[in-house]
C-alpha cells in the first residue's frame, strides 16, 4: 500500500513540477499534453474522455469547470480532424449535384436518424453523465466494459453478406446512435462502441468506422455549441488561458488525424482486440492506484 502511495505522490510531484497549472491560469504544457491524449484516444477505441478524466485526477487538476471546458474544446479539435479526413464524403453535400446521388442521400438520412437517440440521451441525462467525470473508479469500470465490447465484436468479423452503410436499414442507424448516446459516459469509447456495434450488426469494417465518425460530427458539434452558449452566459473560467487552450486544441487536431489513419489500418487488419487488452491493463492499474493509494 505504501508503494501505491509513493507512486501517486510521484505522479503529483511530476505534475507540480512540470504540467500542473499555476494559480490563475492554465499551463500551456498541460493543455498540449491533454490535447495529445485526446487526439490519440478519441479515434482509437480507448475512450478519450476516460483518459482525460484519469489524467486530470492523477495530476490533480481540481477545477471541474475548467476540466469540462477543456474536454469539450479538445473534442472540438478532433471534430476538425474527422471533418478533414472525411472531406471527400462531406464536400458533395454542399452542392446540388451531390444531393442527387441516392446513396449520398441515404447516408445523410442514416446520420440524421442515428443522431436523434444520441441527442435525446445526451440532453436528458447530461448532468448524470457529467457527474461521472468526477468519479475515476466508475471510469475504470467503463474502460473495462469497452474492452469487453471490443472482444465481443471480434467474434463477428467473419460474418457473410456484410453491408456498406448506404445498404444498411434505418433501424441499424438508430441502434448505433443509441449506443453513441450511452458513450457520453467517460470510459465508454464512442468510436469503439459504435464501430463494435456496427460490426455486430453486419456492417463492413471500414464502413463501420465511416458511419461512426460521420455520426460523431453532429454529436460533437451539438455539444460544442451548448458549451459555447454556456460560456457566453458565464464567461471563461478564470483558470483557463485561451491561448493555451487553443494550442491544446491544435495538438488534438494533429494527433487525432494521425490516430484516425491508424484506426482505419487496424480495422483493415482486424486487430481491435489489441485495444481491448490495453483497456483491461489501464483499468486494472488505475483502479488499483485509486483504491490503494487514496486521495
Amino acid at each position: 500500500m505504501e508503494r501505491f502511495t509513493d507512486i501517486r505522490q510521484a505522479l503529483r510531484a511530476t505534475a507540480d513540477a512540470h504540467i500542473k497549472p499555476k494559480a490563475g491560469g492554465s499551463s500551456l504544457l498541460t493543455l498540449i499534453a491533454q490535447g495529445i491524449v485526446q487526439g490519440i484516444s478519441e479515434f482509437l477505441p480507448v475512450s478519450s474522455s476516460g483518459h482525460l478524466t484519469l489524467m486530470q485526477y492523477f495530476f490533480n487538476f481540481e477545477d471541474p469547470e475548467a476540466n469540462l471546458l477543456t474536454t469539450v474544446a479538445l473534442h472540438f479539435g478532433t471534430l476538425l480532424a474527422v471533418i478533414y479526413y472525411f472531406r471527400a464524403d462531406l464536400i458533395p453535400y454542399f452542392t446540388v449535384a451531390g444531393w442527387r446521388n441516392p446513396d449520398r442521400r441515404k447516408i445523410a438520412t442514416l446520420v440524421i436518424i442515428g443522431s436523434i437517440p444520441t441527442a435525446v440521451i445526451g440532453l436528458t441525462f447530461k448532468k448524470q453523465f457529467e457527474s461521472l467525470f468526477g468519479n475515476p473508479s466508475a471510469v475504470c469500470v467503463a474502460l473495462f466494459i469497452t474492452g469487453l465490447l471490443l472482444l465481443i465484436c471480434e467474434k463477428f468479423k467473419q460474418q457473410e453478406n456484410l453491408q456498406n452503410i448506404e445498404e444498411a436499414p434505418l433501424w441499424k442507424a438508430v441502434v448505433v446512435g443509441f449506443i453513441q448516446g450511452l458513450a457520453i459516459t467517460p470510459g465508454i469509447s464512442r468510436s469503439g462502441s459504435t464501430i463494435a456495434t456496427s460490426l455486430i450488426l453486419g456492417i463492413k469494417g471500414e464502413e463501420a468506422a465511416r458511419l461512426s465518425f460521420l455520426l460523431m460530427i453532429p454529436a460533437v458539434s451539438g455539444a460544442t455549441l451548448l458549451e459555447i452558449k454556456k460560456l457566453a452566459e458565464a464567461g471563461l473560467p478564470p483558470t483557463i488561458d485561451p491561448m493555451a487552450l487553443a494550442a491544446g486544441t491544435l495538438a488534438a487536431v494533429i494527433t487525432g488525424f494521425l490516430a484516425l489513419k491508424l484506426l482505419v489500418y487496424m480495422i483493415k487488419k482486424q486487430k481491435l482486440s489489441y485495444f481491448a487488452y490495453y483497456l483491461f491493463t489501464v483499468s486494472a492499474i488505475s483502479l488499483a492506484l485509486i483504491q490503494f493509494a487514496g486521495k
